[in-house]
């Protein structure tokens, strides 16, 4: 598959799906409308806090199925996002999932933290449209060819 992603078919196959795990509906519905904005038209599941995250994950892994992206909400209710990170980073067939941290601030120890957990972006939250905007299509250049290993001919 030139230019795709690597990973076996025969055994998992990557949703079209987004999963938003905020409870914060506000945050859900920008981060929604800037992905539409960036050309992301994937399906959005929202799920409200970690415990509703890890559960949706599993439910995927018993089907072979892994989301397109995961993008965390930082203080986002039940275990918190380090414990869910090291979970997803633990499960052998989610080490390829992308994730994506969103927080309120840009404390250099969070960001640390969240890095070290597994997260493959940390980024702030902002109120500017055409900030997130930005963000959502830095993360969708991330899966063009031109940044991406090619996959096996």
């Amino acid at each position: 598959m030139p230019g795709g992603l690597r990973y076996n078919k025969a055994v998992m196959k990557r949703l079209g799906d987004i999963i938003m795990a905020d409870d914060n509906g506000c945050d859900v519905s920008l981060v929604s409308f800037a992905l539409e904005d960036a050309g992301l038209n994937n399906p959005i599941q929202w799920i409200k806090d970690g415990d509703g995250l890890m559960e949706y994950l599993k439910q995927n892994l018993l089907l072979d199925q892994m989301p397109l992206l995961i993008v965390m909400d930082w203080n986002m209710p039940g275990p918190n996002t380090v414990d869910v990170l090291k979970w997803i980073r633990h499960q052998p067939r989610l080490l390829n999932a992308l994730i994506v941290v969103l927080t309120g601030s840009d404390n250099p120890s969070q960001k640390r933290l969240a890095f070290e957990a597994g997260a493959n972006w940390h980024m702030v939250k902002s109120a500017a449209f055409g900030e997130l905007t930005d963000l959502v299509s830095r993360i969708e250049r991330f899966w063009t060819p031109y940044e991406m290993l090619p996959g096996p001919e």
